[in-house]
């Protein structure tokens, strides 16, 4: 191996030896509360950037579809749709500005933009399911500052040592 290759969870030598994590410190607390700002942006902060990516455009995607089909003025309703919201709120601020929707909407046009039976039932689901997706992502961006963390502490106070090879043995035969 001609370079250092970086991995995750340590650094590979040149001689295929594991050595500690060298990576500067991450505060859990604060990859979590940049995961709830916006999907992915604790796992951008963590430095692992295309899972950053894929985490945000899909969650986006997928609240705001949810709040397409049904409408917002049907999807992010507090008093109609109760325990959806609080799932939907695990969205963090885009969940906020479709409630801030919702009541503009309400008290513009009242309930006649309202979704029919099936897509402001299949909306709510949607967008609470996304939410609740989103918290999967808080808890995984908390676990990885968690580990990179424990990673560096171990990698600290252990000595790891290199284990060889015997080298192949030659056969008698022939």
């Amino acid at each position: 191996m001609g370079r250092v290759a970086r991995r995750q969870s340590g650094t590979m030598a040149r001689d295929g030896s594991r050595s500690s994590v060298h990576r500067t410190r991450r505060s859990a607390p604060l990859a979590a509360l940049l995961a709830w700002v916006m999907p992915g942006l604790g796992h951008w902060y963590l430095g692992e950037r295309s899972r950053a990516v894929i985490f945000f455009v899909v969650t986006t995607v997928m609240f705001w579809g949810g709040v397409a089909i049904g409408g917002v003025r049907s999807t992010v309703t507090p008093r109609e749709n109760g325990p959806w919201i609080a799932a939907q709120l695990c969205m963090g601020p885009q969940a906020a500005v479709a409630l801030v929707l919702s009541w503009q909407a309400r008290e513009t046009s009242g309930n006649q933009y309202k979704a029919p039976w099936p897509a402001s039932s299949i909306s709510v689901v949607y967008a609470g399911i996304t939410g609740l997706l989103n918290l999967l992502i808080i808890i995984d961006a908390l676990a990885r500052a968690d580990a990179t963390e424990s990673l560096r502490v171990a990698g600290a106070t252990t000595h790891r040592s290199r284990v060889t090879r015997a080298p192949p043995r030659r056969s008698s035969i022939g």
